[in-house]
């Protein structure tokens, strides 16, 4: 009869080698599933986190102002609501800037300011 691993020694070590390989990889699998998630959490708080400059930027710069809004500021709103990456954002905001009157801008503004709140906090 012929063995595979004629020392008892070389078999026990292959064998505790192949079992260590075993939990080695599952324990890097699991580390790897934990940093996917905390990546997907840390861009999810970056995307609050640029959805919530730039509503405080909107409440600060229109919302208080006396007056009409003036070009750098508005190109200041326009770099600000592009870092959002959000297009139901984006799209609130276009449909703000697109109001044709004073009444129909009151509307946009709660439509914006209520997009704004929803992503924020939905964590998308």
């Amino acid at each position: 009869m012929h063995n595979i691993f004629p020392n008892k020694i070389v078999s026990a070590l292959i064998i505790f080698l192949a079992i260590l390989n075993i939990i080695l990889w599952s324990a890097y699998s699991s580390r790897g599933r934990e940093l996917r998630k905390v990546q997907d959490t840390v861009a999810n708080i970056e995307h609050s986190r640029n959805i919530l400059a730039f509503q405080k930027l909107f409440v600060d710069k229109v919302l208080k102002s006396d007056g009409v809004v003036d070009y750098d500021t508005r190109r200041e709103l326009e770099q600000s609501v592009g870092r959002t990456n959000d297009d139901a954002v984006i799209s609130a905001w276009n449909a703000f800037l697109s109001a044709k009157t004073e009444d129909e801008g009151q509307v946009r503004v709660k439509e914006l300011l209520s997009v704004l709140a929803e992503r924020a906090y939905q964590g998308e």
